[in-house]
Formats: structure tokens, C-alpha cells, sequence
């Protein structure tokens, strides 16, 4: 009895110890990061002589107006940052609108029929995450530009691909998600694509929502598609990283660190409004109990 005592004590202590250790590392990892704004945010109320004279200090004059001055004078080929902030808006909001509806159709089809090719598709969908993307940048230029579709808005359709982190998500929802509603509504005379749109389809919106918001964040955050496929319509991280390129010698870093923390606010905010929604949702399922 003693030696079981002694040994769930021993238990209890090394699990104590595990924990103590996993917190102070991701207590580290979330300082590294916590730091980096709270240093991008003082560098953005410095004056530019300041900003060489005192890197790391406080600012001794808080220039709020930096952020004003980004809104004027951070432009890509005219256009300005409420206009790459529009850009931002269409594109990431239209492009993750695509992504998640076209993945819900064929996540659906392939969890719940049975027809020939049907493991080939979920293996394929599972091969096109391991395929490096800046690989198949050449082939997407001459694509787009053959179908006419390169530095238009009508880009987004390609956002419409089906595959993806979003494919295997929905995928492991319908696959759970029983099959008795769907009879249910055979029964009352519905048919495949009525018990899809009024039945199954609803119950996937909290999963889709949260999917929404991380493929909004992913697209808000991507730079390099909108900067080789989208060169009239700059995104603010886009824009941003064009115009440190084009003002490399005499660009104003307060200036420009004002424009890039705007450009992740709204990031920051989707993130801290709807992060318990992004992690309960991802849990959600059909029948309980």
C-alpha cells in the first residue's frame, strides 16, 4: 500500500514538473511574440531621427500622427491604404467565402456516396497539401493568364478548389455526421440536393464559420499571390511589402511600421473575438448523446 502511495505521489510530481515546463515554454513563445508588437508599436510613435537615435527606448514625443501619415503617403502605383484596405477586404473575405463553400460540396459527396474513385479523390486531396506552393507559382501565372483571369478579380475563382485543410475538416464532419437526418428527409420526399442545402449543409455552418475565419486570416496575411497575380489591386500586405521595396533608402520606418500594424488589426481582432468560437466549433457534430 505505501509502495502505491509513493509511486502515485512520484506520479503526481512528474506531471507537475511536465506542466510547469510546457507553460514556461509557451509562456516564452507568447513573449517573443507579445514583444515584437509592443516594440513595432513604440517604433511607430517615433520620429524618424528618433527611430535611429533611440531604437529601443520609449518614444520621448508620441507621434500619433504617423498614422495619419501612412494613410497619405503609403501608396503602390496610386493607390493608397484605404484603397489596398478595400482590396484586402474582397479578397480575403470573397476568396475564404469560396474556399469553405467549394470544400463543403466536395467533402459531403465524398464522405456520404459510395462510387468508384472515391478513396483516389480523398488520397489526392491529401498529396496536393504536400506539394510545395511557391513550386507551382510559373504554371498558376501562365494558367491565370491563359484564361484571362490574371490581375483581375475574377481570381478568385480559383479560390474554389475544393482541396485543402478545409476538405479534410468537413470531410471528418460529414463523415460523422449521421445519416439518419438525410433519410429522414428521403422519407418526406426530398431530394439529394434539398437534403444537402436544408439538412446536412446547415448543420456544418459552425465548422464552416470557423474554417471562414481562418482561411480569412490566411489570405488577409498571404502577400505573394496578390503581389505576382494582383499587381493593379494591391492587399495591404501586398502593398506594404511593395512599397519597403520601392523606398529602400529613404523610406520612413515609424511611417511604415504605423501602416503594417494597421494592416494586422483586424486580424488581431477576429482572432481575440472568435477564438473559443474557432476551437468549440471544430468539435461540433450531429447526434449527441
Amino acid at each position: 500500500m505505501e509502495n502505491q502511495v509513493k509511486q502515485i505521489k512520484k506520479t503526481d510530481v512528474g506531471f507537475l514538473i511536465t506542466k510547469i515546463v510546457v507553460f514556461a515554454f509557451f509562456a516564452l513563445y507568447a513573449f517573443t511574440l507579445l514583444y515584437a508588437i509592443v516594440w513595432a508599436f513604440g517604433m511607430a510613435l517615433k520620429g524618424q531621427e528618433e527611430y535611429y537615435s533611440n531604437p529601443n527606448g520609449l518614444p520621448q514625443a508620441w507621434a500619433f500622427s504617423n498614422y495619419a501619415a501612412a494613410f497619405e503617403s503609403v501608396k503602390v502605383d496610386g493607390n493608397n491604404m484605404l484603397i489596398m484596405f478595400l482590396n484586402s477586404v474582397w479578397y480575403a473575405c470573397g476568396g475564404a467565402v469560396l474556399q469553405v463553400l467549394a470544400s463543403a460540396v466536395v467533402a459531403y459527396v465524398v464522405a456520404k456516396y459510395k462510387f468508384p474513385g472515391r478513396s483516389f479523390i480523398y488520397g489526392m486531396a491529401l498529396v496536393t497539401m504536400m506539394i510545395p506552393i511557391v513550386g507551382s507559382f510559373p504554371s498558376q501565372y501562365r494558367v491565370y493568364k491563359a484564361l484571362g483571369i490574371l490581375d483581375t478579380p475574377g481570381l478568385l475563382i480559383t479560390k474554389a478548389a475544393g482541396f485543402g485543410f478545409n476538405f479534410i475538416v468537413l470531410y471528418s464532419f460529414f463523415k460523422t455526421l449521421s445519416w439518419t437526418y438525410a433519410e429522414a428527409a428521403f422519407i418526406d420526399g426530398a431530394s439529394h440536393l434539398r437534403v444537402f442545402l436544408g439538412v446536412m449543409l446547415p448543420m456544418a455552418v459552425p465548422v464552416m464559420g470557423s474554417l471562414f475565419l481562418v482561411a480569412t486570416i490566411g489570405l488577409w496575411n498571404n502577400y505573394m499571390e496578390p503581389v505576382l497575380f494582383l499587381q493593379s489591386y494591391p492587399t495591404l500586405t501586398s502593398g506594404l511589402y511593395i512599397f519597403q521595396l520601392q523606398t529602400t533608402r529613404d523610406v520612413n520606418y515609424p511611417v511604415l511600421f504605423a501602416g503594417l500594424l494597421v494592416s494586422v488589426i483586424p486580424v488581431v481582432l477576429l482572432f481575440i473575438f472568435f477564438q473559443n468560437k474557432i476551437m468549440e466549433s471544430m468539435s461540433v457534430g450531429g447526434i449527441k448523446g
